[in-house]
């Protein structure tokens, strides 16, 4: 099947092979998702890989909202990705919680280009408060995967995650920079994104356009939303039960927030105008407006610090008891709404 004249292809096609998610981070939306969960149908995964392979696709993410390995079938659908986009990058995120030994062994030489883990903090306290789930079992997940022979064979590249709140201490930062150089990954801070406002950020919004309105993300029931931070796919259009992938990319309402995004009016579209995720958009910009484009990254980049070590804005417990409120407020309020729903 040939690409339709005019059509466009995504950067990346993200899947949610399920929502379900081991953890209970307060800086994510997860457990306030108005939807239920559940995970993705087979039939619908192998619908949406098989449609992946009649175009070039640069990469694959099997992960939304939830963790891949709440997913009891994550492996084989591991594999089956591997198999049927062998020329695509495989990127997969997971707080590494649900990573264990014989898992990780399964995985060796699946070809994984790039394996995220989310640690976040390496305080055991702060650990179980941010994340609700014990420190312990995921260190020695760690200890395992990251183990020469072990860590080559998992991933072509590792690299662990920390989501710096306001009050993350250079002291937390620092410990964290340290353990990820002796466990020999890679390692990456990143401020907090505010989720299109349901979560408190200090980060503010970005005038340049955002990347991620070039993939398409496709939730557990099919239903496509806007991108990861639209996290119940409030602001998505059509079902991937009904039209194929390129189908979905190319909606109108796809193309649309794609021309906001290109000539700068992001700002002008819901909900774009309150979401402050940072990553500049290139794809499709002309040379001169890709030129204006890195120029206002680098100048929020330098302004903001929305990654790497950075000092911390409140005092030590301030934002996990800020977002800890919020997140409870918004929790009851989603329930709300379900058992109001299903009344």
């Amino acid at each position: 099947m040939g690409i339709p004249p005019g059509w466009d292809t995504p950067r990346l096609v993200a899947v949610e092979t399920t929502n379900h998610c081991n953890a209970k981070c307060v800086f994510c939306p997860n457990n306030a998702l108005a939807r239920d969960k559940g995970p993705m149908a087979d039939d619908l995964f192998d619908k949406i890989i098989e449609e992946c392979r009649e175009f070039d696709l640069p990469a694959i993410e099997p992960f939304i909202q939830g963790d891949p390995f709440s997913d009891p079938k994550i492996l084989p659908r591991l594999e089956q990705i591997r198999r049927r986009l062998p020329n695509t990058k495989l990127r997969l995120y997971t707080n590494g919680y649900g990573m264990t030994p014989k898992k990780t062994d399964a995985m060796l030489d699946l070809g994984i280009d790039h394996l995220y883990i989310s640690v976040n903090t390496l305080d055991e306290k702060k650990y179980r408060d941010v994340m609700g789930i014990p420190l312990e079992r995921t260190l020695r997940n760690m200890e395992y995967l990251t183990q020469p022979g072990i860590r080559e064979r998992i991933a072509n590249k590792i690299t662990l995650r920390m989501t710096r709140l306001g009050d993350t201490t250079l002291q937390e930062q620092d410990d964290f920079l340290r353990y990820a150089k002796e466990k020999g990954v890679r390692s990456f801070i990143v401020g907090l994104f505010n989720y299109k406002g349901d979560i408190n950020s200090a980060l503010p919004v970005p005038s340049y356009g955002c990347e991620h309105v070039h993939r398409l993300d496709i939730l557990a029931s099919g239903r496509v939303t806007l991108c990861c931070m639209d996290q119940d796919g409030e602001h998505g259009w059509a079902d991937a039960n009904e039209k194929t992938v390129l189908e979905l990319f190319n909606h109108p309402r796809a193309k649309q927030y794609r021309d906001f995004h290109a000539s700068g009016r992001r700002k002008e579209i819901d909900p774009c105008g309150t979401c402050n995720n940072f990553w500049p958009g290139f794809k499709g910009l002309s040379p001169l407006q890709a030129v204006r484009t890195g120029a206002e990254y680098c100048a929020y980049i330098a302004k903001h610090r929305p990654s790497g070590r950075k000092a911390p804005g409140l005092a030590n417990g301030d934002a996990l008891v800020q977002l800890m409120t919020k997140h409870q407020a918004a929790s009851a309020q989603k329930a709300r709404e379900r058992d109001d729903a299903r009344a």
